[in-house]
């Protein structure tokens, strides 16, 4: 299995934070193989190339006795050629002329894609392969899915909202100011651009960085739920051009050593398309979308739904080992029942079925025809096969993780109907489905605030932790009902006589932890020494304990950038560390309850316990944050709510010798 150093030594620093390019041969190679659909017994690799020219791949090691060696079969992709007028004559900073891909002067590259599907192998172990394209060659490993009995741990790491551009080059996104200070902080410094209301280094190298620190704890998979590229009329194919760029091409290979199993997200089938193409609720919105929708399963291939044959890639089912991943489609309502209704004034907040039953209210011109997008809601074909895919993998003793893009249950702009017409409040017709199938937790994106919620909407006791994922590279955006900030949309539903009085209004009554409001900032002039809301990543770790017990541990990481406090906030490195987040459940697959005092070395000095941690511990329970970045587990008693009471109670008792209650 494998596995990181210490977080203590996991520093990149990068000098002047130069783009260099991957240092290998891969001229033949338009993205290098990445990995999809691990089983017991095999492996997928799909590269692409510019020309149709078959590639051999070689695998070796795992106990074969000798190579196996294999042929590609080369099948143009005409969806992924460069076509829409907005990109093919974009200019500006990032013409097309200097950023497509050509085969020949002048000449735009096709897609020839590229798959072989491995099988026959042994469960649970690593194979190195090696990819030749002309004088062109490509090495790594993979390693296939252990048994559903495996006794060795398994690691995930889950990032969304990666939203890659070619303009991401150059482009610092929004930072909100919603976030706390801690004392003795001077606040961040006013004004606005880089260092102030945006972030520090731009979204290209946020997302390049954050993928090298991902590397270094070296997860089994990586779980992305949506949002991969942005919607923009200028970027069609170079969108995807540059998300490969990144994750199997010149900037990093992170797929193509561990394999992806992702949702689809609104920004991957929205185009931003203005008017001159028709777009944005023009007479071609429709056939735009789809367009998109097609890139999508042109590049991905995900285990069969059984079910419609143009949902596929849409929603599907993955096992690995002891885990079960459902993963949903969360785009859009597409019956005309349900894609028509907008949240009536007064709406509510009824978590099983709310008002507005729609993800995507931006497009309402016309209703979505070309009948390749699921809908999600009650009834559904998708919906049906949730209820089955839950229902088997229960039946099968499994640990189940759900993936969809929209989170239900959010601060953030896109938490409610109210602030925004792309909430995802219309997924919390799934939160009592999960609940009832005792789903060990929920990975959504889209409001990009990086955070957990945690509901037992039956009161049974067992509860579902819902991590917004979010922050991968994009925007890095603040809660919507700060102190004194509250949305000027809440404001007006507020004051608007229509509507129920005496109900309230909550964003999210199920909050727990959000980067933004829990993770106050350390100032010093211009220099950032903690806290705050950063690109990063969760990590899970899945640990057979035998018996059919298992130890679920869960870490919000961030990237955080080293800064020396200069005029221009200029970035010298990027360290590792963890949120205050972290989630620690044991027991049966279907009964995985938090554990009770999980760390007692709170501040992760290898003394524990120790006056130190007591004091790192009362620091953060007063609001503030601990003496070194390597604090954690301020849920003590992990019973979702931190830091409260009962944890001081739980960390004094062991403190004095004893056991937690």
């Amino acid at each position: 299995m494998r596995r990181a150093t210490s977080i203590g030594a996991i520093v990149a620093v990068c000098g002047v934070c130069a783009l260099a390019p991957l240092a290998m041969g891969q001229s033949a190679f338009r993205v290098l193989p990445y990995q999809q659909q691990p089983t017991t017994s095999g492996m997928q690799l799909t590269w692409f190339t510019s020309s149709d020219t078959p590639g051999t791949l070689v695998v070796s090691g795992g106990g074969l006795a000798s190579p196996l060696t294999f042929t590609s079969t080369p099948v143009l992709v005409p969806v992924l050629d460069y076509q829409i007028n907005a990109e093919l004559t974009a200019g500006g900073a990032f013409p097309f002329s200097t950023t497509a891909i050509f085969s020949a002067p002048g000449v735009p590259a096709r897609n020839w894609k590229h798959v072989v599907t491995l099988s026959g192998l042994a469960a649970g172990t690593e194979y190195s392969y090696t990819v030749t394209q002309g004088e062109s060659t490509y090495s790594n490993t993979f390693q296939t899915a252990p048994a559903a009995n495996t006794t060795e741990p398994i690691r995930f790491a889950v990032m969304s909202d990666s939203e890659t551009l070619v303009s991401g080059r150059t482009r610092f996104r929004e930072w909100s100011r919603t976030t706390p200070n801690l004392p003795g902080s001077t606040g961040r410094p006013t004004g606005t651009g880089r260092g102030r209301d945006q972030y520090l280094v731009t979204e290209t190298l946020g997302y390049r960085e954050n993928i090298k620190q991902i590397e270094l704890r070296d997860p089994d998979m990586l779980i992305m739920p949506g949002d991969l590229i942005e919607g923009t009329g200028a970027e069609q194919q170079r969108r995807w051009d540059e998300f490969w760029r990144h994750n199997a091409g010149e900037y990093d290979d992170l797929l193509s050593g561990r394999p992806i199993v992702a949702a689809i997200g609104n920004n991957c089938i929205f185009n931003g398309v203005g008017a001159g193409e028709g777009g944005n609720g023009g007479p071609n919105t429709n056939q735009l979308i789809s367009y998109a929708r097609q890139q999508w399963s042109a590049y991905f291939d995900w285990p069969s739904n059984g079910g419609t044959p143009a949902y596929q890639d849409l929603y599907y089912s993955t096992d690995y080992g002891p885990v079960t991943i459902i993963t949903l489609c969360s785009v859009k309502a597409t019956e005309e029942a349900n894609s028509r209704v907008a949240p009536p004034v007064g709406q509510g907040l009824n978590v099983n079925f709310p008002s507005n039953r729609d993800t995507n209210r931006a497009w309402f011109s016309t209703p979505y025809a070309p009948a390749d997008i699921p809908d999600f809601n009650v009834g559904t074909e998708q919906w049906n096969w949730a209820v089955q895919a839950l229902a088997d993998a229960r039946q099968r003793g499994q640990i189940i993780f759900v993936q969809w893009h929209h989170t239900p249950f959010s601060r953030g702009v896109h938490g409610s109907s109210v602030t925004s017409t792309q909430s995802g409040e219309a997924m919390r017709i799934y939160a009592p489905l999960v609940d009832q199938y005792r789903v060990a937790g929920v990975f959504c994106g889209h409001s990009e605030v990086a955070e957990m919620s945690y509901f037992d909407l039956d009161n049974d006791g067992y509860g579902v932790h819902l991590w917004d994922v979010g922050f991968a590279g994009d925007g890095l955006r603040g809660v919507e009902d700060a102190p004194g900030l509250t949305n000027s949309a809440i404001t007006a539903w507020r004051n608007n006589p229509l509507n129920p009085q005496g109900t309230g209004f909550q964003m999210n009554p199920y909050a727990v932890w959000t980067a933004d409001q829990s993770e106050p900032e350390l100032w010093n002039g211009n220099q950032l020494l903690r806290g705050g809301k950063h690109y990063g990543f969760l990590e899970v770790d899945v640990i057979p304990l035998g018996g059919g017990q298992f130890r679920v541990e869960v870490d919000n990481f961030h990237n955080f950038p080293l800064n020396n406090g200069d005029a221009n906030f200029t970035v010298t490195g990027f360290e590792l560390r963890k949120y205050s987040n972290r989630v620690v459940l044991e027991g049966p697959a279907n009964d995985l309850r938090p554990a009770q005092c999980d760390t007692i070395d709170f501040n992760g000095d290898g003394l524990f316990p120790d006056d130190a941690d007591l004091i790192d511990y009362l620091t953060v329970l007063a609001g503030g944050t601990c003496s070194t970045v390597l604090c954690s587990d301020i849920d003590y008693n992990n019973d979702g709510l931190f830091p409260d009471d009962r944890d001081l109670i739980a960390f004094l008792t062991v403190l004095a010798g004893g056991s937690c209650e």
